[in-house]
């Protein structure tokens, strides 16, 4: 049932290229309601990425690299979509988000980190994460998404991250986790449907028009 949601979505939003310099992402993030979690949630093994080198984006349009900028609502083109995933007895929208970046091949190219954050706005309180992980865009030949996201059944939080960022798995670390790790060739103005039991993710890349 999941696919039959998903494929009408996949026909509509397939449009024809624009010529532009650089590219506007925009993803969905949403959970599945109906899952079997002892079948479906790892306990063990978590490797958490290493986001020294990650381009971080934040609310202000602010990032570590000034090519990378968030962008508002307004630019969003998904809005119809977030909306019936929203309002459906299937799924839960967890993250909706949009960005510029520069069209950079495979040497060039910059993982751009994604967090779901539970209490954000909450002053003086370590923030508890949801999902996070990196998608990276990269362009040569041909259009790639590189996306490695960890949804976590209990958030953590974000110093429990940072201080295990990057290190080996760790067998005695009890953290419920599910990981939605691909890469795959895109087609600009084509959403795109990444799965996983628990999680999902739609990927929209086309040419960036201000």
């Amino acid at each position: 049932m999941k696919k039959i949601f998903i494929i009408p979505i996949l026909f509509f939003f397939t449009l024809a290229a624009n010529a532009s310099s650089s590219y506007q992402v925009e993803i969905i993030i949403f959970e599945h309601l109906h899952h079997d979690p002892d079948e479906e949630i790892s306990k063990t093994g978590l490797k958490l990425t290493d986001f020294e080198n990650s381009v971080n984006l934040d609310e202000t349009g602010n990032s570590n690299d000034s090519a990378f900028k968030l962008l508002s609502s307004g630019f969003y083109k998904l809005g119809g979509v977030f909306n019936e995933l929203k309002f459906s007895r299937n799924y839960r929208p967890l993250l909706h988000m949009a960005w510029e970046q520069p069209a950079l091949n495979q040497s060039h190219a910059r993982n751009v980190r994604i967090m779901k954050i539970e209490n954000d706005g909450q002053t003086g309180i370590d923030p508890v994460i949801k999902i996070d992980g990196i998608i990276r865009i990269r362009s040569a030949q041909f259009l790639h998404a590189d996306v490695d996201l960890l949804y976590f059944v209990n958030p953590l939080s974000a110093s429990f991250i940072q201080s295990n960022a990057g290190g080996d798995p760790a067998s005695t670390i009890q953290v419920e986790f599910a990981e939605l790790k691909e890469t795959r060739k895109m087609k600009l103005n084509e959403l795109h449907y990444f799965d996983n039991p628990v999680f999902g993710l739609l990927l929209w890349i086309s040419r960036f028009n201000n």
